[in-house]
């Protein structure tokens, strides 16, 4: 036991001149001093980071989605898209999202983050724009693919520059605002598709699905430029918004999380993550979201529609779905924050989704099927940081932990390909095929969570018999080179 306490104790490396603030003090004074200032540094970050993080996802969202609005539009006889013409210009985006993922959250790491999330916003912004004037399948086509190729400048890269910034206990919930802004899109999206397509349909000769991607893609490229001012970078080099005090405790944060290795890619982590069960585990999980989150993002107010409703109604109506996805997101998030416990909280929202496809699936009420819309939402939009979280919290390095997300990510993706063609319009009213299928593979990523989370206890309770259990969650001053999360003083969130 001396051995491993030995390996464990915490750094007392000043980074400033005043006295130095441990995570493990030997005073109670302290203690107090560092619990203090932690403090007001977290409300810092979180004031600094989260509105406007989560704003620019509320954006991508938009501009990744509003084809969905779009398509009750005429989108697809002014552009005279036949045949799977539609259905490519969904998929397409996903080969390009998917294609950048590891190559975005590596390059985040060398680039200033700032820079890196600013500079891709800018450049979907115009790819989204670009898409008001086309003209032809080829056209749309091209701007959906490089759409996916610089969202990913954002969309996979942001979770792991909050690990920099957040502890473990932390993130969940902040990573829930970050995602859970996308439900708010999904209300918006639906407010401005019926504001613009019902009041500017042909204004200035110009179609109203037109000024529908005019619309939303300014304020992304408007937002992307503010974004080179107003986003941070890392701790260690963080501006005259920390004072000194706060940002050696936000270097020491990093520390406690085992991000104590450089920021230059490494070849065994590399490996490592390629071959960890868990990363394959959260795959399976995050592959069964991505099918039900691809379609459901996109077709929902087709789906709506072809209950009996209006093209009009059906973009009012698809907005409740996502007021009650986005207040579960926060609650669910907050309390797996709280117990640090996420497997338990994905098998119980994959559950609800599963409900919620089985009311749209046996029931031809239109009341029941809509409330199975709004369970899908809520079964489905809460998996996104829970498991990203989840994957964060278990991995220790910096480059196991980003290739670890950005694979989660990237290979789930693939399979949002299959969900943009599940929903054919030969299967409508009804979509019996498309139900079937996210129904399955959501029912998939439940029992995947049951699987990993059986399997991490197990572990964690091998190494409390073994090594004992550890006096702190604490990873700061311990050398992780070669063994990253196998370290005996690591335990995983469960």
């Amino acid at each position: 036991m001396s051995s491993r306490k030995s390996s464990i104790i915490s750094t007392t490396e000043n980074v400033t001149n005043y006295e130095s603030i441990d995570r493990t003090p030997t005073t109670s004074t302290q203690m107090e001093k560092f619990k203090v200032i932690e403090k007001r540094l977290v409300r810092k970050i979180d004031f600094r980071l989260i509105p406007w993080l989560s704003v620019l996802y509320l954006l991508l969202s938009l501009d990744r989605n509003n084809i969905g609005n779009a398509r009750l539009g005429t989108l697809e006889k002014d552009l005279n898209l036949v045949g799977n013409d539609y259905y490519t210009a969904l998929t397409i985006f996903f080969a390009g999202y998917v294609l950048f993922h590891i190559p975005s959250n590596l390059v985040v790491k060398r680039l200033k983050p700032s820079r890196w999330i600013s500079g891709t916003m800018v450049l979907w912004g115009i790819c989204s724009l670009c898409q008001a004037f086309t003209h032809n399948a080829a056209g749309l086509i091209a701007c959906r693919f490089f759409l996916g190729v610089f969202e990913t400048g954002v969309g996979p890269s942001t979770p792991l520059f909050l690990s920099f910034w957040y502890q473990r206990e932390e993130l969940a919930t902040r990573v829930a605002i970050y995602f859970g802004s996308s439900t708010v899109a999904g209300a918006f999206a639906g407010a401005i598709a019926y504001g613009v397509l019902g009041t500017m349909e042909g204004a200035h000769g110009i179609a109203g699905w037109r000024w529908l991607f005019i619309v939303e893609a300014i304020p992304t490229i408007t937002l992307g430029f503010l974004s080179f001012i107003v986003l941070p970078d890392m701790p260690e080099t963080a501006g005259r918004w920390l004072t000194a005090e706060e940002k050696d405790v936000a270097i020491q944060r990093t520390r406690q999380s085992g991000n104590t290795d450089d920021h230059a890619f490494d070849k065994k982590q590399f490996k490592a993550a390629l071959i960890d069960y868990k990363v394959w585990f959260a795959v399976i999980i995050y592959i069964g979201l991505n099918i039900a989150l691809a379609s459901f993002a996109v077709f929902l107010p087709t789906i709506i529609r072809d209950m009996g409703f209006s093209s009009l109604r059906a973009q009012l109506l698809s907005i409740p779905p996502y007021v009650a996805a986005g207040i579960l997101v926060f609650f669910v998030s907050w309390n797996s924050d709280r117990t640090l416990q996420r497997g338990y909280h994905i098998m119980a929202v994959c559950a609800l989704g599963v409900l919620g496809y089985i009311f749209l699936l046996a029931s031809l009420n239109v009341g029941l099927r809509y409330t199975g819309a709004v369970l899908v939402a809520c079964g489905i939009y809460p998996i996104i940081p829970l498991t990203l979280s989840w994957v964060s919290n278990n991995q220790l390095g910096h480059t196991k932990r980003g290739v670890a997300i950005a694979m989660t990510s990237m290979i789930a993706q693939c399979f949002s390909m299959l969900g943009t063609q599940i929903y054919r319009t030969e299967d409508s009213p009804r979509y019996v095929k498309g139900h079937i299928v996210c129904l399955v593979f959501l029912g998939l990523a439940g029992l995947s969570a049951f699987t990993l989370r059986f399997l991490l206890s197990r572990e964690n309770n091998r190494r409390d018999r073994e090594y004992g259990v550890p006096d702190s969650k604490d990873m700061s001053g311990v050398d992780i080179n070669g063994v990253y999360d196998n370290h005996p003083q690591f335990r995983y969130a469960l």
